[in-house]
């Protein structure tokens, strides 16, 4: 087995993750240096526009959803599985920035971006491992 073979899956998450990553980050500084709101409020509204372009990205690019699948609950079960691990990970994202922007002072762009490093390792391994997980 090859290194794309093998390694594959991870390297079109890593695109398609520095593509959320980019929705979430940009989002984010629209939110709290363009507009003015408050840090946690921004962190959240990121999080949920770059939730929402990583699921249909994840579903249907990453882990190849079944095309022509009938059964929808599937696709539910996929849904809610997804916004519940992501809504974990948006925690640790809201811990992280608010301890690091709100408590200690730091730079809030450095802070969002290692951030987004973080949650984007738990994400992927819940995206494998759970959601998107090939069963029989």
């Amino acid at each position: 087995m090859n290194l794309l073979q093998k390694y594959g899956d991870f390297l079109v998450y890593c695109v398609f993750g520095a593509m959320a990553t980019a929705v979430n980050m940009l989002s984010y500084e629209l939110l709290y240096s363009a507009w003015g709101l408050a840090n946690v409020p921004s962190v959240a509204l990121s999080w949920l526009l770059a939730v929402t372009f990583a699921f249909f990205t994840n579903r249907y690019i990453v882990f190849r959803g079944r095309k022509g699948e009938v059964m929808k609950h599937s696709m539910l079960f996929e849904l809610g599985s997804f916004y519940l691990c992501r809504a974990a990970s948006g925690l640790l994202d809201v811990a992280i920035m608010f301890v690091a922007v709100d408590v200690m002072m730091w730079q809030h762009t450095l802070w969002k971006f290692i951030s987004n490093l973080v949650v984007g390792l738990c994400n992927y391994l819940a995206g494998k491992f759970f959601i998107f997980a090939k069963r029989k």
